[in-house]
Formats: C-alpha cells, sequence, structure tokens
C-alpha cells in the first residue's frame, strides 16, 4: 500500500510541473515600432515652423509628443514645431508611441537659428 501512495504522489507531482506557464512579459514593446521621425527642415530661424511627422508600426499606437524648448502644435503622427529667439539653439523633440504591448521612443533635433542673423 505504501508504494501505491508514493507512486500517486510521483504522477501527481509530474502532472503539476508539467502544467506549469512561462511567465509572458507584459511590458512588450517589439509590437510597436517607429520606422522614422522626420521634419520638413532641420534648421530653422527662430518663430518659423517645421513639420515633422513620425512613421510607426504597430496596432491602435496613441501619439505624444514633447519638447525641451518650443512649441507645437497637432497631435497624432504629425505635428508643427516653432520656437521663438528664446530657444536659439539645438532643440530635441521626443514622439513616444504606446499600446498595450508597451511603449517606444524616438528623438529628432532641430536647430534655432536667431531670426536676426549673427548665428546663435
Amino acid at each position: 500500500m505504501y508504494r501505491f501512495y508514493v507512486l500517486v504522489l510521483i504522477v501527481i507531482s509530474i502532472f503539476m510541473f508539467a502544467c506549469e506557464k512561462d511567465e509572458v512579459d507584459q511590458n512588450i514593446s517589439d509590437k510597436i515600432q517607429i520606422d522614422s521621425l522626420t521634419a520638413t527642415f532641420y534648421t530653422v530661424k527662430a518663430w518659423d515652423s517645421t513639420l515633422i511627422s513620425c512613421y510607426a508600426r504597430g496596432e491602435s499606437l496613441i501619439y505624444s509628443w514633447e519638447a525641451d524648448h518650443g512649441n507645437f502644435n497637432g497631435s497624432g503622427t504629425q505635428i508643427k514645431y516653432a520656437a521663438g529667439e528664446c530657444c536659439v539653439g539645438l532643440n530635441t523633440i521626443t514622439c513616444t508611441i504606446s499600446n498595450e504591448t508597451g511603449q517606444t521612443s524616438k528623438d529628432i533635433q532641430i536647430e534655432v537659428t536667431s531670426y536676426y542673423g549673427g548665428g546663435k
């Protein structure tokens, strides 16, 4: 009878460990991708603007934009970026895309030169 219980215990143990599922990472971002982030002009004078477009792959994408200096109008795949005289220099604009699988970001740099000339 003892052998029977040991055998049953071994069989139950095998089934318990054989049915264990692998853990799945809930923040997989390889299902979404930014292919490119482009601008109509990479150098603009203060108060002029450039159109920035994000080309991305993925389902149900949500776009968010951020600029370290200057302002932008628009949303989604395209924004219009402009900066004043106070923002002369190299400015970084970041596009982040996200969905239920995760998120990814890409930066683009726009050089803003003085409207009055004379460089930076």
